[in-house]
């Protein structure tokens, strides 16, 4: 008897060495921080970590569990981007939602784990512009609110998490740097002006000669113009209907000075163009770079985080037939919110 005695308060001492240790040694928050460097500028290292909806392109788990189940809700980027998840005992299950996104300096995420109570944690990107390069580092905070059993916990955080973060990490900078490096110098942000056209709905597949159909349908409104004494008020421009399967839908226009038309008009209609926010492309050289413009135009949009806000159109700012090839200009808008 005097045996179990002696061990059940020395069982005793050990539980009540445990909870002052962990209530006046250990903290209730802590903090995991891991750092890389990543060549690429801020503002695409930013756009990768923006969001939710892309986070296992280069999540240290993503490849835990092939079977695990993901939901996305919310914006694609920014505040509001939430992911959550159900997957093995290596992934867990849980939800982390942007709750705060500075541009090219910070986003900030909530988790909440499931079976680990409603006290959330909480994950923070840094980024540091280094100019042509970029340190992030992602930090972990977590606060035990004195739970001892979480203290302890938290002692062991580090080492447990670094070496994931540490793997996060490195696997973002591959993917980051992976990706192609745009020259966007020819893009601009303006607000544009409406302006009265004439103009003619028609459309031409891509596989044929587009110049002759744009050509057609500028004859007939310029014919239109000279019978009826309208004076140009603008360079002519092509506003987009839509494009699908190689089949360009367009209205052919021109810009005028005159609000209203009387008469027999035949296809040619007048209209007004946008007015409002638009991003807008600087084209130089051939009307055969179009397509690889309009990529150019959606890789912009997207680093940028713009929305769409209606149809692009060209503006062909001076005449192929009086300059060289290469100093041909055309001007590319899309409106934008």
């Amino acid at each position: 008897m005097r045996v179990f005695k002696y061990l059940f308060f020395a069982l005793l001492f050990l539980v009540i060495a445990f909870f002052v240790y962990g209530f006046f040694f250990l903290e209730d928050k802590v903090q995991v921080s891991r750092s890389i460097t990543i060549d690429r500028p801020a503002n695409k290292v930013f756009q990768a970590i923006n969001s939710m909806h892309h986070f296992n392109q280069w999540s240290p788990w993503a490849q835990l569990d092939p079977n695990a189940k993901y939901t996305f809700t919310g914006p694609e980027y920014g505040v509001g981007s939430t992911m959550s998840w159900q997957g093995n005992e290596e992934v867990g299950s849980g939800k982390q939602t942007i709750i705060e996104s500075k541009p090219n300096s910070m986003v900030k995420a909530e988790l909440f784990f499931d079976g680990q109570g409603e006290d959330p944690s909480w994950t923070t990107y840094q980024i540091k512009d280094l100019g042509d390069a970029t340190e992030v580092s992602w930090i972990f905070d977590a606060d035990f609110n004195g739970n001892i059993m979480g203290r302890y916990f938290g002692m062991m955080m580090d080492g447990m998490l670094g070496p994931q973060y540490e793997a996060g990490l490195l696997k973002l900078k591959n993917w980051v740097e992976a990706q192609p490096v745009y020259d966007f110098s020819g893009f601009s942000t303006e607000q544009v002006k409406a302006q009265n056209v004439l103009y003619v709905s028609t459309s031409g597949n891509s596989n044929e000669d587009l110049g002759l159909v744009i050509g057609e349908a500028y004859s007939k409104i310029t014919e239109f113009m000279g019978a009826n004494g309208i004076t140009f008020g603008g360079k002519p421009l092509a506003i987009t209907r839509s494009y699908e399967n190689n089949v360009w839908q367009f209205d052919a226009a021109i810009p005028v000075d005159l609000s209203s038309i009387e008469g027999e008009t035949g296809d040619i209609q007048l209209g007004q163009t946008y007015a409002g926010k638009a991003i807008k492309y600087v084209q130089k050289g051939s009307y055969s770079q179009g397509e690889a413009s309009y990529a150019l135009m959606d890789a912009y949009i997207e680093e940028h985080g713009f929305q769409r806000n209606g149809n692009p159109w060209e503006v062909y700012a001076n005449d192929p037939a009086t300059v060289t090839e290469a100093e041909i200009l055309t001007y590319i808008y899309q409106p934008i919110k």
